[in-house]
């Protein structure tokens, strides 16, 4: 049995498909990407209680407020603007509710030069029954970038306050 024909036929097929044009983009106007003016925040949330899926995050920016979905691993990706302030705020029920303020002005300052930048973070929530009555005083931390650098600054606040009643006792 000879080979030789099936080797060229298929040595053949090879060159023909080598030889087809092959498609450019520069036919058409490059895309412009919402995203290359953002920041990219990915988050893992832990619950006291071990389940997420009652648990609502909202994203606050430039007065319009999104939830992102939230996957049974506790994972959330949100996507922000440059040059804006957000507030992200984490509710489940039966713990205490955490927010966190993020501000991306300085996202391009230093040597970034507009690449997209990713930052990644988690939150765990308490439940309130350990808290002994008390409540975060405010955001429970920030993410910023650093004025003049652009390098991630992160910042913690854990204080706590009496939790405010908001039921009348009646004796």
């Amino acid at each position: 049995m000879n080979m030789r024909p099936r080797h060229q036929l298929t040595l053949s097929i090879a060159l023909a498909a080598l030889q087809l044009p092959i498609p450019t983009h520069a036919s058409s106007p490059p895309v412009e990407r919402e995203d290359e003016d953002a920041v990219v925040l990915t988050g893992w949330l832990a619950v006291e209680d071990l389940t997420v899926r009652d648990v609502l995050v909202e994203v606050e920016v430039n007065g319009s407020v999104r939830t992102p979905r939230v996957s049974e691993s506790g994972r959330f990706t949100v996507t922000l603007p440059a040059d804006a302030e957000a507030r992200l705020r984490f509710s489940k029920a039966g713990h205490l509710t955490k927010e966190i303020v993020v501000d991306t002005h300085h996202l391009w300052d230093g040597r970034f030069e507009r690449k997209q930048r990713h930052v990644r973070f988690a939150i765990i929530l308490t439940l309130e029954r350990h808290m002994g009555g008390l409540t975060y005083a405010g955001p429970v931390g920030s993410i910023g970038f650093d004025d003049g650098g652009g390098c991630v600054a992160v910042s913690h606040d854990r204080r706590t306050v009496p939790a405010k009643r908001g039921k009348v006792m009646v004796f």
